[in-house]
C-alpha cells in the first residue's frame, strides 16, 4: 500500500513538472486516472476511447513522464534544492545570533519564513 502511495506522490510530481510534453488525450487520461483516481473504464468512456486504449494512454504517460525525469532530472534537482534550504534554514535558527547582523539578514532574505522558523514545537 504505502508503495503504491509513493509512486502516486512521484508521479504526481513528475506530471506538475513535465505536463507539457504529454499530448492533450495522454495528460487527461493520466489527470483523470492517476490524480482524480478513475477507472480505466471511466476514463475510456470520457475519452471515448477503448478501455485498453485507455490504459494504452495512461500506460504511454507514465513512460513519458519517467523518461523526462531520467534525461532532465528536475524533480530529483528541485528535491536537492529543498534539503539545502532545509538545512540553511536549520543553520540560520541555530546560528543567526552569531554571525554579524548584515549576514544574517542577508541569509533571512534568501530564506522562506517556513525556512527560517523553528519547527520542535
Amino acid at each position: 500500500m504505502k508503495d503504491q502511495i509513493e509512486q502516486r506522490v512521484i508521479l504526481s510530481r513528475l506530471f506538475d513538472i513535465y505536463e507539457p510534453v504529454l499530448t492533450g488525450k495522454q495528460r487527461e487520461a493520466f489527470r483523470l486516472h492517476v490524480l482524480e483516481d478513475w477507472s480505466l473504464s471511466e476514463v475510456a468512456e470520457r475519452l471515448e476511447v477503448s478501455r485498453q486504449g485507455a490504459h494504452d494512454l495512461v500506460q504511454r504517460s507514465k513512460e513519458r513522464l519517467t523518461e523526462m525525469e531520467g534525461l532532465l532530472g528536475f524533480s530529483a534537482k528541485e528535491d536537492s534544492w529543498e534539503r539545502i534550504f532545509r538545512d540553511l534554514g536549520e543553520w540560520y535558527r541555530r546560528y543567526s545570533t552569531k554571525i554579524p547582523h548584515e549576514a544574517a539578514s542577508v541569509l533571512a532574505g534568501i530564506l522562506t519564513p517556513e525556512e527560517r522558523e523553528d519547527r520542535s514545537d
